[in-house]
């Protein structure tokens, strides 16, 4: 029997080309799921380093990478359930990663979980070294993007320097740039699989320098959206829209699928707060923001608004466009300014869509939002939402749907920013032991 084809765009080229940046933009542009196989090396880096396992005993550190719990994705890094997200980003795990990538060992355990992540998805974009020429010979396309040495140099820098909070990346000097591509300097570009595979197209990066600076000059940091999200969605016209299709789809709900509520006085009447509900549904949504007669926000990718018609309606129904692949940044920045605002957020804790009755590890943005905007957080267990439309399913089946609403999360103040890093970290596994509770409630009714 045949293997079914998969559909892997597979993108490789040395650090700074700019492999990030397109890999993200063609699989927003696809419709495929995005795998940075280099935040997998970092990942292992990170949680080795942690453990205190010395990254020069080889045999060590490949036993260690085969056992350790790896989830890397479009909303983030979670290594053994912890969000790890930021911190396999540090100047630490930078300097010690390249132990880690060339440890023989290592490498063949990750590109076998790489090859697993592709099966397990049909394809998907996936960047990184040696993609097209190891993990995924048969790719259905094979892009090897490079730039000059002072283009690749200056973008490293940039990097660094925005990861330092405050800090203004020096400008990278000529000779140096020049040094950078001789192969006694930067021994990576000559090693085994960082050279452009048979059959890969050839792209140069430098194109889209001009296009970054601008946007850095002009402060836009949003490289596809261009709504103000603030006032998207306030005429009368839209708030009239939002509650006749809520009516609607609620009422569907109730009458379909059985839907009943439990603890609806439990959300707050007026102000900003942060909506946080399991996430096992497309359904799970329209549900969210019909728990309220009050007009909740939440975020979509910015394709859906390319058509006006279609952007208007989304933002008539509290949606507002965030750029894919960019959400640890940019959504967070809109959800903050919403909640400044006064208005209220539907986010899910979980991140993408899951199965089962146990809540998956959360990740800190739904804490991080909540903190820096000082609101409480609504914890909600959604129970029979995936039976009613489970994933890939085209049709509503008529499955009792029982939603259970926590009382409120109240998150204590913090003025520093080391302060509000601790509260996130001691809030995180209080709402994910609120949901579970919540969740094993919403299903025990549904049966």
């Amino acid at each position: 029997m045949a293997k079914p084809e998969l559909r892997v765009v597979a993108i490789d080229g040395p650090a700074g080309a700019g492999k990030s940046t397109v890999a993200r933009a063609l699989a927003a542009r696809l419709r495929l799921e995005y795998l940075d196989t280099g935040a997998m090396y970092r990942a292992v880096t990170y949680a080795a380093v942690r453990r205190g396992i010395p990254l020069d005993d080889r045999s060590a550190v490949a036993e260690f990478a085969r056992h350790v719990s790896l989830e890397v994705g479009e909303h983030g890094v979670l290594v053994d359930g912890v969000d790890a997200t930021a911190a396999i980003r540090t100047a630490e795990v930078t300097r010690s990663v390249s132990a880690v990538a060339s440890n023989g060992e290592v490498r063949a355990e990750l590109v076998e979980r790489q090859r697993a992540w592709g099966r397990a998805r049909g394809g998907g974009v996936i960047e990184g070294r040696d993609i097209g020429s190891v993990v995924f010979p048969d790719a259905i396309l094979k892009l090897y993007l490079t730039a000059s040495p002072i283009v690749r140099a200056e973008r490293r820098v940039a990097e660094a320097g925005a990861r330092r909070v405050g800090s203004k990346p020096r400008p990278w000097p000529a000779h140096r740039g020049r040094r950078l591509g001789r192969g006694r300097h930067n021994g990576t570009e000559h090693r085994r699989g960082s050279r452009p595979d048979r059959g890969a197209a050839v792209w140069s990066g430098d194109r889209r320098r001009a296009t970054s600076d601008r946007r850095r000059e002009t402060g836009d940091d949003r490289p596809m959206t261009r709504i103000d999200t603030n006032l998207a969605g306030r005429s009368t016209f839209d708030r009239a829209a939002y509650q006749t299709v809520r009516f609607i789809v609620t009422s569907f709900c109730h009458i379909w699928c059985r839907m009943t509520v439990e603890g609806r006085e439990n959300i707050p009447s007026d102000g900003p707060f942060v909506l946080a509900p399991v996430h096992r549904s497309i359904l799970d949504t329209p549900i969210s923001s019909g728990l309220t007669w009050r007009r909740m926000r939440f975020m979509g990718a910015d394709k859906y608004w390319k058509s006006n018609g279609f952007g208007r309606l989304l933002s008539a129904l509290g949606g507002f466009p965030v750029t894919r692949g960019s959400a640890d940044r940019e959504a967070l920045k809109r959800c903050i300014a919403l909640l400044e605002g006064g208005e209220p957020l539907v986010l899910f804790p979980e991140g993408e869509r899951k199965s089962g009755p146990v809540v998956h590890p959360l990740f800190d943005g739904v804490t991080y939002v909540a903190v820096k905007a000082g609101v409480s957080i609504v914890p909600v267990g959604i129970g029979g939402s995936e039976r009613a439309m489970p994933k890939g399913a085209r049709f509503i089946r008529p499955r009792k749907i029982h939603v259970v609403i926590g009382a409120p999360i109240h998150v204590p103040p913090s003025e520093s920013g080391k302060a509000q890093r601790v509260v996130v970290r001691e809030l995180t596994p209080v709402v994910h032991a609120e949901l579970q509770r919540l969740l094993d409630a919403a299903l025990a009714r549904v049966g």
